[in-house]
């Protein structure tokens, strides 16, 4: 075998978790470390959406609980669509990082060593590595924000919130009903979060390789022990093998079809699909968490001029610096984004879910209702050995009673804002329409045409779970998981931070590891 496919770490995926814990394994130049990633150039230059990062397109999931999604791309939003593994999306704020109560169901789930201080403790070494790398202020935002004009849409749509008691502030916290402009970065600044140099640094690492359109077919064994990777590439069939180990950072969808299809996970599961069991880990690819949200579609019917008593302070300067940033040549088409974070329920402590305003240019405007927290659990699992075998995807969103009352609520808080005015005059709601009111539509509708987002647990972390607490996969030997399918629950929020510091630990523990094998 060539050396060049012979290294110490093999880490299949380059998405959020994969990205940081190349770069944690690299900084030690006697390690070499390969990255097996399924996308192109053109996508590893968005790195942090690696979507069905080693699930390959065709045939398509059988054994849907409900309809694939329609209607959401048809109205403009752009979100995951319920097959998204490995895709940690961020809307560019602290919001991704959760809150210290979303560790804390963690540890009540038999998790041992990942609260909130370990998290908090890798939060800051990634943003300070973020702020020294490139120049950003010490919690990882640019010194500038490239802005653009406050266009009426989206100011009447602040203006509107304000009105329900949600103030818009500069930069979204972690608690706490509010609503902010999602971040326009500097061109020369790569931003969805402060943590998306890190793929940057590794890149430029000789002892770090990055293999695109390399999808990976299953883990080679030596028993129990994983030696290596099997992957398809554009020429055909390549064997790669590990002189230490292999990280797999695929997405909660990509991990467990590549455990399963490899031998590793339930053996009722394995034996129906015609895979030869390697190790029996019953818990692999159950536990599947969703966000299950709706999108609405927004016309113009009379939005008026820019009012100078609709356009916050903030968006005036925004206007001004975005003046001042911008180059000449002809204006490209910017897409405004606004994130709430509120309670459905007026008068509530907490807030459980969010708003994603989206105005366009000529398309309108889209809002995104997300509730969150979900409590609902799907699985996902291998209809047969082969990569192009359709997988058994059951999504099991809207299936508890916690779930359906906070999608009912959060669709009628939603409604409920739409209809304040002036906005309600100024927009016409084309879809889904107003006569989907009722709770029993409602769920129809979410169900039918909505949205999944933000996909973990397939390879949870926890005494019964896939992964012990250094996220070694159960009954075999030098083999983790380290991305968002280790999380056992959703955080609020994105899951873009919470998983890029998964993957950060890990290349704290890994490192522990190799000190104590010394």
């Amino acid at each position: 075998m060539s050396s060049k496919k012979i290294v110490d770490y093999i880490i299949v995926g380059g998405g959020a978790a994969g990205s940081a814990l190349a770069h944690r394994l690299g900084e030690n130049p006697q390690n070499q470390v390969l990255v097996i990633e399924a996308d192109g150039p053109d996508e590893q230059r968005h790195p942090m959406a690696s979507r069905l990062a080693q699930v390959p397109p065709g045939p398509r999931f059988r054994d849907w609980q409900a309809p694939q999604t329609l209607g959401v791309r048809q109205v403009g939003h752009q979100s995951t669509d319920g097959l998204a593994g490995g895709s940690t999306e961020a809307r560019g704020t602290i919001r991704s990082r959760g809150g210290e109560a979303d560790y804390e169901t963690w540890e009540a789930a038999g998790v041992t060593g990942w609260d909130w201080a370990r998290f908090v403790e890798a939060f800051t070494a990634m943003e300070g590595h973020a702020a020294g790398a490139t120049g950003l202020h010490d919690d990882g935002r640019p010194p500038a924000e490239a802005a653009v004009p406050p266009d009426a849409t989206s100011e009447l749509w602040i203006h509107n919130l304000a009105r329900q008691g949600i103030d818009s502030v500069e930069e979204l916290g972690e608690d706490g009903t509010q609503a902010g402009y999602t971040p326009q970065p500097v061109p020369t600044v790569v931003r969805t979060s402060s943590v998306r140099p890190l793929p940057h640094a590794y890149a430029r690492r000789r002892n770090v390789r990055v293999r695109l359109h390399c999808t990976a077919r299953r883990i080679l064994f030596d028993g129990a022990t994983a030696i290596g990777v099997e992957a398809a590439t554009p020429r055909g069939t390549v064997r790669f093998r590990a002189r230490r180990e292999v990280i797999l950072c695929a997405g909660a969808i990509g991990n467990p079809l590549l455990l399963e299809r490899s031998g590793v996970g339930d053996s009722e599961v394995l034996t129906t699909a015609g895979v030869h069991l390697v190790a029996a880990n019953p818990a692999v690819g159950g536990n599947l968490r969703q966000r299950r949200g709706a999108a609405f579609a927004l016309w113009p019917s009379g939005v008026p001029d820019h009012d100078p008593e609709l356009v916050t302070p903030f968006a005036r300067l925004r206007a001004r610096v975005g003046r001042a940033l911008r180059r000449p040549g002809p204006p490209a088409r910017v897409d405004m984004s606004i994130l709430a974070v509120l309670p459905s329920e007026r008068g509530a402590s907490r807030p459980d879910m969010e708003l994603l305003f989206t105005s366009a240019p000529v398309a309108g405007a889209t809002v995104a209702c997300i509730p969150q927290s979900s409590t609902s659990v799907g699985r996902v699992h291998i209809s047969g050995p082969a990569l192009e075998d359709p997988p058994h995807l059951v999504p099991g969103y809207l299936s508890t009673d916690h779930d359906k009352a906070l999608t009912v609520a959060a669709f009628a808080r939603t409604r409920e804002i739409l209809a304040t005015e002036p906005f309600a005059s100024a927009m016409t709601e084309t879809f889904p329409g107003t006569d989907v009111a009722d709770p029993a539509d409602v769920l129809r509708y979410v169900r039918e045409h909505g949205f999944t987002e933000q996909a973990v647990g397939t390879c949870s972390l926890g005494s019964g779970g896939v992964v012990d607490d250094e996220l070694r996969v159960r009954g075999t030997r030098r083999l983790r998981v380290a991305d968002a399918s280790v999380m056992p629950t959703l955080t609020t929020g994105d899951t873009e931070a919470a998983s890029t510091a998964v993957g950060w630990i890990a290349g704290d523990i890994l490192r522990n590891a190799n000190t104590r094998s010394r």
